[in-house]
C-alpha cells in the first residue's frame, strides 16, 4: 500500500481506541511531532497523556508500561522495534523517520518503506502532521510545527526543504500560515542585536567577524547601518530592505576579500521560514529560533516545557523557554572554549575529541556541528564528541557534511553496525548526517578503532 493507505489503516485503529501515551524524543523534531499528535488526539477526544525521553533504550520502556492502554513512539522507535512489540503488542504506534531494521508491525509508519527518505524529505513531525491530516482535515492547522521540526532536524541543508518537507511547506504557505523569502540565512534574525548576529556566526565563519566584537561593530559602522534606534538595540528584522540589501552585499565582499570558497558563501542565502500569526519580535516568528528554544528546554531537561509551547502556551512556559534557551547558548559557548582549549584529535577517517563531565551529554552534538564553522576542524572528516552520561555510560555523537554524504559516508548505519557487533549494553543510530550511541566505557577504543575501519568501507563501496 502506498503511504496515504497506510496512515489511513493506523488511522482506523487509532479512532477506535482510547487512553494513549506520546512518547517523544526531547529534541526540536521531537517536542513539535509530539505536540502535533497530542493536539490531533485530543481532537478527537481521546484521553492523553504525554512523555518525553532523551533516548529510547530497553531499560526506558519499564518507566513508560502502565501509564495508558496504548502507546504512541514518535520520533524514535524504528530501529527498536523489536523490543518494543516484544513489550507493548498490539498497542503499539510507531511514527518515525530513522532508518528501520528487519522487525514491521502494522501500527510502524516509517517513510523508509514508501521511498521517501527520512533523512532529508521529511521528519517526525512531517510524518505526525500528514498523520493528523489524515484522522481529520481541520488539523492542517498544526502545519507550522511540520516545519520547526524538519529545520530543527536540519533537513535544509541543501538550501531550502526538499522532497514531502516542500510539499507540507507548500501547504503552509497556501493557508498564510508560513512566509518563505530568499535572505541572509544567519542565525539570530529575530533576537540577536546586529553586533551579536555578525559575531556569533557559525555556518558560515566571517573571517575577523566570527568571535570579534569590535570588528562587527566597525564592520557595521562602515556599511553604513545603525546599531541602535534611540535606546534600542536593533537586530535583522528591524532593517529596512536596502539596509538588508547592503548588509548581504558587505559580507559577500568581505568573504570574497578572504578567499572564502564560493560554496561556503552561497550559505548566506537561502529559503528563511517565518509564522506571520506570531509577535514578529518574539523567537517563534522565525523557524530557527523557534527550534532552538525547543532544543533547548529538551536538551536542558525541560522538555515538557518546550511541548506546552508547541500546544500554544504564549505565557508563564514561553518565558521559561526563553530562559532556558539563554542558557543553552551559555553553555554551547563553553563547550566550544572547552574544545578549543583542549584540541581535537585526529584519526585516519574521523576527528573526535572526549569532554568526560565538562560538557553535558546532551548538548555534545551540537558543539561537535559547531566546529565544522569555527576553523577548528576541516570539512574534509565526520567528527565524533564523547561525554559521559549520568549513569556512567559514554555517549557518542557524529556529525558529517553533505559533501561527505555524497562521497558514501552513513554514519547512522555505522553506528548501527558497531554497537550490534559489540552486544548488549551498547545502542546507537541515526541518519546518515547525524547520529549517536549509548556505549559501555571498556569500548571506547574498540569502537573507534571499528569507526575507522566501517567509514572506509562506505567510502570503498562507493569508488567500486
Amino acid at each position: 500500500m502506498d503511504w496515504k493507505e497506510k496512515m489511513q489503516d493506523i488511522a482506523y485503529r487509532v479512532k477506535k481506541r482510547d487512553n494513549f501515551v506520546v512518547i517523544h524524543h526531547y529534541d526540536a523534531d521531537g517536542c513539535s511531532s509530539g505536540a502535533i499528535l497530542v493536539k490531533a488526539l485530543e481532537r478527537e477526544g481521546k484521553k492523553v497523556t504525554k512523555k518525553w525521553v532523551k533516548q529510547l533504550y530497553k531499560e526506558t520502556t519499564e518507566e513508560i508500561k502502565g501509564l495508558g492502554e496504548n502507546y504512541v513512539f514518535v520520533d524514535f522507535g524504528s530501529a527498536q522495534l523489536e523490543y518494543l512489540i516484544e513489550e507493548f503488542g498490539d498497542n503499539l504506534f510507531v511514527f518515525d523517520h530513522h532508518e528501520k531494521i528487519k522487525a514491521d508491525h502494522p501500527n510502524h509508519f516509517s517513510p523508509f518503506n514508501h521511498g521517501i527518505n527520512g533523512g532529508n524529505e521529511i521528519s517526525a513531525s512531517g510524518i505526525a502532521y500528514l498523520f493528523a491530516k489524515t484522522l481529520n482535515e481541520k488539523n492542517t492547522d498544526l502545519v507550522p510545527l511540520a516545519i520547526v521540526g524538519a529545520i530543527g532536524d536540519m533537513q535544509d541543508f541543501h538550501g531550502s526543504l526538499i522532497g514531502m518537507n516542500a510539499e507540507i511547506l507548500k501547504e503552509g504557505q497556501e493557508k498564510g500560515l508560513i512566509v518563505v523569502e530568499k535572505d541572509l540565512k544567519l542565525y539570530g534574525r529575530v533576537t540577536r542585536p546586529l553586533t551579536s548576529f555578525l559575531m556569533f556566526s557559525s555556518s558560515p565563519m566571517l573571517p575577523e567577524l566570527t568571535a570579534n566584537q569590535e570588528n562587527c561593530v566597525s564592520f557595521l559602522h562602515e556599511t553604513g547601518i545603525d546599531l541602535k534606534r534611540g535606546e534600542t538595540w536593533r537586530t535583522y528584522i528591524d532593517l529596512s530592505s536596502e539596509e538588508k540589501k547592503k548588509l548581504t552585499t558587505a559580507l559577500i565582499l568581505h568573504l570574497h576579500k578572504f578567499n572564502v570558497p564560493e560554496w561556503k558563501i552561497k550559505e548566506l542565502i537561502g529559503d528563511v521560514y517565518t509564522f506571520p500569526n506570531e509577535n514578529r519580535k518574539s523567537p517563534l516568528s522565525d523557524v530557527k529560533e523557534f527550534s532552538t528554544l525547543l532544543n533547548a528546554c529538551g536538551r536542558h531537561g525541560k522538555a515538557e516545557i518546550g511541548i506546552e509551547v508547541c500546544l500554544g502556551d504564549r505565557g508563564e512556559f514561553l518565558l521559561t523557554a526563553m530562559s532556558l534557551m539563554q542558557e543553552h547558548r551559555r553553555q554551547l559557548r563553553q563547550g566550544i572554549e572547552f574544545v578549543t582549549s583542549n584540541g581535537v584529535l585526529e584519526e585516519e577517517n574521523f576527528y573526535f575529541f572526549d569532554s568526560g563531565s565538562q560538557i553535558k551529554d546532551s548538548i555534545v552534538g551540537i558543539v561537535a556541528g559547531m566546529l565544522y564553522g569555527s576553523g577548528i576542524i576541516e570539512n574534509n572528516k565526520p567528527i565524533i564528541a564523547i561525554a559521559q552520561n549520568d549513569d556512567e555510560s559514554l555517549k557518542l555523537s557524529g556529525r558529517a557534511t553533505k559533501e561527505l554524504l555524497q562521497k558514501g559516508l552513513n554514519l547512522g548505519l555505522a553506528f548501527r553496525k558497531i554497537c550490534k557487533e559489540l552486544g548488549e549494553g551498547n545502542e546507537g543510530g541515526g541518519h546518515a548526517i547525524a547520529a549517536g550511541v549509548k556505549l559501555k566505557k571498556e569500548n571506547k577504543e574498540r569502537f573507534l578503532k571499528l569507526l575507522n575501519e566501517k567509514i572506509a568501507e562506505q567510502y570503498n563501496s562507493i569508488r567500486e
